[in-house]
């Protein structure tokens, strides 16, 4: 079809969009304005703006679906006390919160993310948690790391905090159960963030075992970690236009070993900060999903090699192969995570039918 300009003899009408600033037209000028805003708001505010949902070149596109989450309001204390963040081998801060009960059968994990996607991520946590390719709710121990008692599928802490919020949470949802006991002293270790695990005896091991029998306890359990460390990392994801299954379990074992907040100096927020520096932009401004994660796993190691939190130089050191294990994935082109899957590095374990 022809348009008025095209036809002969007839000039063509400049409208609002042919105006020129600096010698462009505002066609061309505005969204090269936008563009060059937007990325850099992202750098400046750590990745709390807005972005567009377009693909990248470099891996498949997440599925839309349903929205499979609400977020949760504020709960009860200790809300506002600040823990060491990440799992047992992190030292950073997370804001101990209450998460709501999940509905009847497995609990919604992430904004984009279908159910699927999510389980497989959970599958992918316990390779890397417990060397299991399911996750392990019953699993307990102390391995005198600073933790106290970690437990559980993301191997919550009691010295963190988040231990404290699966009990809450649990018992919210199963008054009568083994557990509900210990909530006073759970709370009070949080608080001061103590490893010591004396107050709680090995009655606490036994205990939390039984609740594990119960399968509204994995749900809490899965419920919480999501909310603590899948959430926040979706919203990274979305901002910096990381389309992939694989970008986001990146982002997200992130968050859950090195904390998800911006007061945390080796957490996932600093590390994208450094990324963006190290990839001279985003997937949002036009760097490849695969050159950015591979600038993120490159800085990751960094810090897990010299971490500035206290404490974490040996045990971050020895979970390298967490990170040689994601980029083994991209290098492979698993960006999908479909089973069978399997986690190279030290682990080589094979997912293949994804279960929580």
């Amino acid at each position: 079809m022809e348009s008025r300009a095209d036809k002969a003899g007839e000039p063509r009408s400049k409208g609002f969009w042919d105006t020129q600033i600096g010698g462009l037209p505002l066609r061309v000028a505005v969204p090269v304005a936008l563009a060059l805003v937007t990325s850099v708001g992202i750098a400046v505010t750590t990745l709390w703006g807005g972005g567009p949902s377009q693909a990248t070149a470099s891996g498949p596109v997440l599925p839309t679906g349903p929205s499979v989450i609400t977020l949760p309001p504020a709960g009860r204390p200790p809300a506002t006390t600040t823990t060491p963040g990440g799992t047992s081998s992190t030292g950073g801060t997370t804001t101990t919160t209450k998460v709501p009960p999940p509905a009847a059968g497995r609990p919604p994990a992430g904004p984009t993310l279908p159910a699927q996607v999510v389980t497989m991520l959970d599958d992918v946590t316990a390779v890397f948690e417990q060397s299991k390719t399911t996750p392990q709710y019953a699993t307990i121990v102390n391995d005198h790391d600073g933790c106290g008692f970690k437990a559980g599928w993301a191997s919550f802490c009691t010295a963190r905090g988040d231990l404290f919020t699966v009990v809450s949470q649990f018992t919210d949802a199963v008054p009568n159960n083994p557990l509900r006991r210990y909530l006073p002293t759970l709370q009070k270790l949080g608080e001061t963030h103590s490893d010591d695990t004396t107050a709680l005896g090995d009655s606490f091991i036994n205990d939390w075992r039984t609740a594990a029998a119960d399968k509204r306890f994995d749900e809490v359990q899965l419920n919480v970690g999501h909310e603590l460390f899948l959430t926040p990392a979706l919203a990274i994801a979305a901002q910096l236009n990381i389309r992939s299954n694989l970008g986001a379990e990146d982002l997200f074992d992130t968050a859950l070993m090195m904390g998800a907040s911006s007061s945390d100096c080796d957490g996932l927020p600093k590390l994208i900060s450094e990324s963006i520096i190290e990839a001279s932009g985003t997937p949002f401004s036009g760097v490849t999903e695969q050159a950015f994660l591979a600038s993120f796993n490159e800085v990751r190691l960094k810090h897990m090699r010299n971490p500035c939190t206290p404490g974490r130089q040996k045990v971050w050191t020895a979970a390298v192969d967490r990170v040689q294990a994601l980029q083994q994935l991209a290098d492979r082109g698993d960006w999908k995570l479909d089973p069978p899957l399997t986690i190279g590095a030290d682990f080589n374990l094979t997912i293949r039918t994804p279960s929580d």
